[in-house]
């Protein structure tokens, strides 16, 4: 199981020489602490709120006999180059991949910080450093008018109702609200279950009668 960095603007990959003594990770108000061989035992679950964690370890120095290290890059290097990255202008860090093999874990982070504390004599650094994983975001254009004046949309009609006065007839209704008397067929079949008569000839005064909203202007 190896612990990596990628840094995929500069396709530059950082391998910890050996694995982290301990991990702990927060989502939410969950906050777990493990050792880092039981990490693919862990499964983010979908949905979640974006996670923070911290690693704590050693970066064993020059001089330390370690037959199973997984690179050769010196403690000093690796903090340097650490540092570099969470220096960088972008707000939160530089985007990196962290990587875990033989997991799932193959997230983007951002390195916020690492400590880093010389011990014994043969160079090693004992560290904590600090990551948050990146969730990517998308911003919504929205078009502004450039006269300073809020663009007002057009309400649409509402069907209206006529009331049935003595004279009237579906013709002249149809012809009144859209200007075409051939149009009182589509004006009895959107009234007919309300009405009285079954017979379009006959309509009588106080009935209701509901103009298509396309028919109005």
């Amino acid at each position: 199981m190896k612990f990596s960095f990628v840094d995929p603007v500069n396709k530059k990959t950082l391998v910890l020489p050996v694995p982290p003594s301990s991990m702990t990770v927060t989502m939410g108000t969950k906050v777990l602490t493990f050792e880092p061989t039981v990490l693919g035992e862990i499964e983010l679950p979908r949905g979640r709120k974006p996670i923070s964690f911290s690693l704590e370890g050693m970066f064993p120095g020059e001089n330390q006999s370690i037959s199973d290290r997984d690179s050769d890059l010196t403690p000093d290097y690796i903090v340097e180059t650490m540092r570099s990255w969470t220096e960088s202008k972008r707000p939160g860090g530089k985007e990196l991949r962290f990587i875990v093999t033989s997991t799932d874990w193959n997230i983007p982070v951002f390195l916020r910080d690492i400590e880093p504390e010389y011990v014994g004599g043969y160079g090693d650094i004992k560290y904590t450093m600090f990551l948050t994983e990146l969730r990517p975001f998308t911003v919504k254009e929205v078009k502004r008018s450039t006269s300073g004046k809020k663009e007002v949309r057009p309400s649409k009609p509402k069907p209206k109702i006529h009331v049935v006065v003595k004279g009237d007839s579906l013709w002249k209704i149809a012809k009144k609200y859209k200007q075409k008397g051939t149009a009182w067929r589509d004006l009895w079949n959107a009234n007919k279950k309300n009405l009285k008569s079954k017979n379009p000839n006959l309509i009588y005064p106080g009935e209701k009668l509901t103009i298509p909203a396309g028919w109005l202007k």
